[in-house]
């Protein structure tokens, strides 16, 4: 790190305390530091999730998972794609959650079955999310010791002892993102996330073009093919992938799965879940996310790309020998998780490091002050306000939300020190995340969705889930351990082959596992609440009035416009609500992913057309449309190239609507009246604040 580049982090840096400071003054109240007071438009909302969402952990995890596997994640998410803009159009879990106007999930539980559930979810949500939070400032750390080329300890001057680097900056790293969260609550959360998303969207596009000029495409089909040679290994051809071990074709599937079942359960960024100024706001700003990340995952797909060119071709042997002389002395996790960024220390020049590092710091900062403003505030709002026969006052409220928020950045601290990474991130993240979301995916569908779902089923769910996915963790920490381990264990005492061929790790990854238990999760939701309402005969419930809607709305949300969609139409998602802007936006989306989706199909059948051809004589024809190994590496070329074009594009758009949702924000907030009420509780089933 030359000095120009610690000047742009450290430049970064200031200008975000800057706007902390100016946040300050419009936190008066429980819903201004919780969910912004509902005031946030949908461009803000869009860049400042898209950040938060993808911290340094998941750009790591990112390029672990790109490295493994080459190009058969993006080929997949063409499959997907047409779903998420009907899922987004329809605004699937987000839009309902919104209507009922709730600040926590756990509080829309309380509303939707009893206040005992709210409680019990909320610990288990809280337990689930400071647990998967965990190594999160773990590999942030390591990536910027590794990156920077920090060493591991070091003196200073008059002290005779040395310091730990990665202690250090665990303990600067947490009490940033403890101090962005505490001072200024989500509205500057929110502002410092639309920063440091807008900067790390031109810092993409940078970044992009430089790789693009650096690296040679006939280097990169070069590598691939000679690393994709033999069966089940291809890095370009997904049909092709069975021998890439975790991330193969089953990873993706369940994926695509578990994406729709718990879609919207996980609460690391619950503010952002209740703070837009409108549910049809909230299912736009998911709508426009399928534009905003393509600037963002075509960069982080392209980098591991190249480090895989870099790490194989020739052409590069230099560079990558004294690379590879750092990585000899990693192993395991450290070793997967340092592989890129060291890849990137070399090949970046003065300045272009020091804007990688500073994307990395925003990324770390914005998830941190997310997820710690999350977890603290769900603890109090779930676990701690329900017993509360008084309501607070807005400043007992406020340092108690505070001191939350502290003791989950001292927990990270903790956690980070002494918990022993065994898998990937992203199987990580699932494993961990399955503790809640095993059964809150079936509670909060069910829960949005069914008038026949029972707080029975829901309490079943939720046990369910949460002691089958402990159980796994357990089982996976255990498996291999020092000196014997559950694995050795077995293998002495029984004969089981599956345990002999995976000794060295659990066989079931943390897809599996997920997947498993919210499958587990939906079914006992569903049965049990069949069961309950069959022998209690307990009446529906109404939804109407837990959504605001019809005779119960009275907080003049839902804007109607003169339009009135056909039936088609209103099945794939369009309201009254949409304006003729957003229609256009959805055609244009639709229509964007039914061309990858096509695409799809076509290099479905063109890579299995030499097979069906072979097995099926009469097939014989499809031998002239199979897909030869550069027609797979052209499309990718010519996807990884669109990507950047219409990225670059796509920033500029939705920077300036996020400029003009900002000062419609701070007017809003300057004109609100505080709502003592509007802290939370809820009151004879409905919230308090209404």
């Amino acid at each position: 790190m030359h000095w120009i580049d610690w000047s742009i982090v450290g430049g970064l840096l200031l200008l975000l305390i800057v706007v902390l400071v100016f946040c300050q003054r419009y936190v008066k109240s429980t819903a201004d530091f919780l969910v912004a007071n509902r005031c946030a438009g949908r461009y803000l909302l869009t860049i400042s999730t898209s950040i938060s969402g993808v911290g340094a952990i998941s750009i790591v995890a990112l390029f672990e998972q790109y490295y493994a596997s080459g190009f058969a994640p993006v080929w997949w998410s063409f499959l997907s794609a047409p779903i998420w803009i009907i899922l987004a159009a329809t605004g699937w879990v987000y839009y309902r959650f919104r209507e009922t106007r709730c600040m926590t999930m756990a509080q829309f539980f309380e509303v939707r079955y009893s206040k005992r559930f709210r409680i019990f979810s909320g610990i288990l949500g809280w337990f689930s999310g400071i647990l998967n939070y965990g190594i999160f400032p773990a590999v942030s750390v390591k990536f910027f010791i590794f990156f920077c080329g920090l060493p591991e300890y070091f003196k200073l001057p008059g002290i005779p002892f040395a310091f730990s680097t990665y202690v250090c900056l665990l303990i600067f790293c947490i009490s940033l993102g403890i101090i962005f969260a505490i001072f200024g609550g989500q509205i500057a959360i929110m502002l410092t996330d639309f920063l440091q998303g807008t900067f790390c969207n031109v810092a993409f596009m940078l970044l992009m073009a430089f790789m693009l000029l650096q690296f040679d495409w006939n280097d990169i089909f070069d590598t691939l093919t000679v690393l994709s040679a033999g069966s089940g290994n291809s890095l370009y051809n997904p049909l092709n992938t069975s021998n890439v071990g975790d991330f193969n074709l089953w990873f993706f599937i369940m994926g695509i799965l578990l994406s729709i079942f718990i879609n919207g359960t996980w609460q690391g960024s619950s503010g952002y879940n209740a703070c837009a100024k409108s549910p049809h706001e909230m299912k736009m700003s998911r709508f426009l996310s399928t534009w905003r990340s393509l600037i963002q995952l075509g960069l982080l797909l392209f980098i591991p790309i190249c480090a895989l060119v870099f790490f194989h071709n020739p052409k590069y042997a230099a560079g990558a020998a004294e690379v590879n002389q750092f990585l000899n002395t990693l192993e395991g996790p450290a070793l997967t998780q340092a592989r890129v960024p060291a890849f990137l220390t070399n090949v970046l020049p003065v300045g272009l490091v020091g804007l990688f590092a500073a994307v990395m710091f925003a990324a770390m900062l914005s998830t941190d002050d997310t997820y710690m403003h999350s977890w603290g505030s769900i603890f109090i709002q779930d676990v701690i306000l329900p017993f509360r026969k008084k309501p607070f006052t807005e400043k007992q409220h406020l340092w108690l939300l505070r001191g939350s928020i502290i003791f989950v950045g001292i927990f990270a601290f903790v956690f980070s020190l002494v918990f022993k990474q065994t898998e990937y991130i992203f199987l990580f993240f699932q494993i961990s995340g399955a503790i809640f979301t095993g059964g809150a995916g079936a509670v909060l569908i069910g829960g949005l969705y069914s008038r026949v779902g029972s707080t029975c089923g829901a309490w079943i769910a939720m046990i369910l889930g949460s002691v089958l996915a402990i159980s796994s963790i357990a089982i996976q920490q255990c498996w291999v351990m020092d000196g014997g381990g559950l694995a050795d264990f077995l293998a002495r005492t029984t004969n089981w082959e599956w345990v002999t061929n995976n000794m060295e790790r659990f066989p079931l990854n943390g897809q599996v596992l997920a997947f498993s238990i919210t499958a587990i999760g939906f079914g006992s939701y569903f049965l049990a609440s069949w069961i309950d309402r069959t022998i209690r005969g307990a009446a529906s419930f109404d939804l109407d009035r837990m959504l605001h809607r019809g005779k119960y709305d009275t907080s003049g949300e839902h804007v109607v416009t003169a339009w009135s969609p056909g039936r088609i139409l209103r099945a794939l998602g369009l309201t009254t609500e949409f304006t003729r802007g957003d229609r256009v936006l959805f055609y244009v989306s639709l229509a964007w992913s039914l061309i990858w989706l096509v695409v799809f199909f076509v290099s479905l059948l063109g890579g299995s057309a030499e097979v069906l051809a072979d097995k099926f004589p009469s097939l014989d024809w499809l031998q002239s449309i199979s897909w030869e190994a550069m027609t797979w590496l052209r499309m990718w070329q010519f996807y990884i190239l669109l990507t950047f074009v219409i990225g670059a594009t796509v920033t500029i758009w939705l920077t300036v609507g996020g400029i003009i949702d900002t000062h419609a924000l701070f007017k809003a907030l300057r004109n609100s009246k505080i709502n003592v009420d509007d802290d939370g509780r809820v009151i004879d089933g409905r919230n308090a604040g209404e």
